[in-house]
């Protein structure tokens, strides 16, 4: 079975609290007392995260500065450049920005980097292309706080700059007109894990104000695509996230965002029931599939259609892209596999770094995470090529990444993004060096323990309340996702009646029995442990709950994250 450590939350409720909350906001006293074990500090923020509930923009440092700075450039009739970023984060921004200005009166421009021959963030050549077109004002989103010397270029050739930014930022801050990041150590505002389409919308929000728009038509143009973003690039979905996800998801039905539109039509999903899981697993990576093999543009000019025809078509490129992108990724996770097989001492390092010619840059983030996720280690995969490597990188909870990688910046050329993903540039003959570097600081760094993956478990649920009444009640814990997950249930001693794979024995459906109740379980990317189950055998199993529409008839959907053979959990 697999090595993961189960583990009740064991924070202890008060049984008056639980009803008294309970009574407060029509809710079950299940669902109650996972929320006070999740230590949720405002009940009323949580169970209606309403739009009114959004912090003031302005709170957000040289928030007056960029809306004076861009009110002045629609006035004057400047040529103003996005300058967005290839993954989701980055395109929904550069989208969403590019819109709102045009749609008032701005001259305006977008340019998005190569990710293959330019690579992330700012750089001197696009600088000088955009002040050569005429561009007055650049304005970045989901990059630009580490681009000191190209904000200074920019200043050189008379084109001013705005950094709209979410990444961790260095000792150092480009010296721009404004740098609108809420990690900025001298930034006071209140949520500091907004997606780079969040400081995006709490720049809209501010213009929205200072220009004396409508706020409410701001919300309806753009809800949908600011929380496709935030979701996509795996924000944690508390605070101001959980409001934008919530009001954004609920818009997406009815979105008239004809290439959202488009996306749903082409991936044949239901728009009535769009989930936080239906974005990033469904949605998502079609519009990241443009960035990685393809042009970035065209997942730009989707989000941006003004008719039914041209969303259709941008739609359906993104779709073959995907499969494309499907294919390479398989290859490249084969690869690491096979690598790893072979050397066994790589595969024991604390943190696993892999380096092969050929490998797509676009994709090696994917596969980094799955290797990440199946062996609960940090895992960095380069891609080389003319002696030059440009990595990727995922972690795993008590790793950060990011410091990681500064702490080892010696052996790089450059390197950027946050706790749990970063990239990096380094040279072939520095990569042994890096390896070793890397490893040293996890072995100083992280404990036996950090390696073992865990799985905590909300509560214990007996097999006749899984059905769909049960999933509806739990409906208000939703959107879910990072910093909210999904409520995780225990069921024990279980009878297994039925075993069989899907997908060429990639997945698992179990169907189980406590002698009076029986359902059928799934486990996606658990086929392997079929050949260790029999029937008859008697198991615990620790699932979410989920419901999915299937011609017509919405049915129940038991998740598993893990099983064994009965036995006392840790407490």
């Amino acid at each position: 079975m697999q090595n993961k450590r189960w583990k009740m939350r064991s924070v202890p409720v008060c049984s008056e609290d639980i009803k008294r909350l309970s009574e407060m906001y029509g809710i079950p006293p299940l669902v109650t007392s996972i929320l006070l074990k999740r230590s949720v500090e405002s009940f009323d923020e949580f169970i209606s995260p309403n739009l009114d509930k959004l912090n003031n923009p302005f709170l957000m440092k040289d928030m007056s500065k960029a809306t004076k700075r861009i009110a002045e450039a629609l006035e004057k009739n400047e040529l103003i450049a996005v300058y967005g970023d290839y993954d989701v984060d980055g395109i929904t921004s550069t989208a969403v920005l590019t819109h709102f200005l045009r749609s008032h009166g701005g001259t305006v421009e977008y340019y998005i980097p190569d990710r293959l021959r330019e690579g992330y963030g700012m750089n001197m050549q696009a600088v000088e292309s955009l002040a050569s077109k005429g561009a007055n004002l650049i304005i970045t989103v989901d990059c630009g706080i580490t681009a000191i010397e190209e904000v200074q270029y920019a200043k050189s050739l008379g084109v001013d700059v705005i950094i709209t930014d979410h990444h961790e930022c260095k000792l150092d801050i480009p010296n721009a007109v404004a740098v609108l990041n809420p990690k900025r150590a001298d930034c006071e505002y209140p949520f500091k894990k907004l997606a780079g389409i969040g400081v995006v919308f709490k720049l809209l929000q501010a213009l929205t104000e200072e220009l004396k728009f409508h706020m409410q038509a701001l919300y309806d143009e753009y809800m949908d695509i600011v929380a496709l973003g935030t979701i996509a690039d795996v924000m944690s979905l508390t605070g101001e996230n959980r409001i934008i996800v919530k009001n954004g998801l609920s818009q997406i039905a009815y979105t008239s965002n004809r290439g959202i539109k488009a996306l749903v039509k082409q991936a044949e999903v239901d728009s009535s029931h769009i989930t936080t899981g239906t974005v990033g697993y469904i949605l998502a990576p079609r519009i990241n599939a443009a960035g990685r093999i393809g042009s970035p543009e065209s997942a730009v000019e989707l989000l941006l259609s003004k008719d039914d025809a041209t969303a259709e078509k941008f739609a359906g490129l993104l779709h073959s892209e995907n499969k494309l992108r499907q294919e390479i990724e398989q290859t490249i996770f084969d690869d690491a596999q096979k690598m790893l097989a072979e050397n066994e001492n790589l595969k024991n390092e604390s943190v696993i770094v892999l380096a092969k010619e050929g490998w797509h840059h676009g994709i090696i983030g994917i596969v980094a995470s799955k290797i990440t996720e199946r062996l609960n280690k940090p895992c960095i995969l380069i891609s080389l090529e003319n002696g030059m490597g440009k990595g990727s990188g995922r972690s795993i909870k008590n790793f950060n990444l990011f410091a990681a990688l500064n702490h080892c910046n010696e052996y790089l050329v450059k390197f950027g993004g946050h706790e749990l993903a970063a990239g990096l540039t380094v040279q072939e003959e520095n990569l042994e060096s890096f390896r070793n570097a890397m490893n040293q600081y996890a072995e100083e760094t992280l404990t036996p323990e950090d390696y073992i993956s865990e799985i905590t478990i909300d509560a214990e649920l007996p097999i006749e309340y899984l059905n769909l009444n049960t999933v509806e009640k739990f409906s208000v814990m939703a959107p879910y996702g990072m910093g909210n997950a999904s409520p995780v249930f225990l069921c024990r001693n279980l009878k297994v009646t039925g075993i069989r794979t899907l997908s060429e024995g990639k997945h698992l459906r179990l169907n189980v029995t406590d002698g009076r109740f029986a359902v059928s379980a799934i486990g996606f990317s658990m086929g392997e442990l079929a050949s260790e189950l029999k029937v008859d055998d008697v198991i615990d199993i620790v699932f979410n709950l989920d419901a999915n529409t299937y011609r017509g008839e919405r049915r129940i959907q038991i998740l598993l994250k893990d099983l064994r053979f009965s036995e006392d959990i840790d407490k």
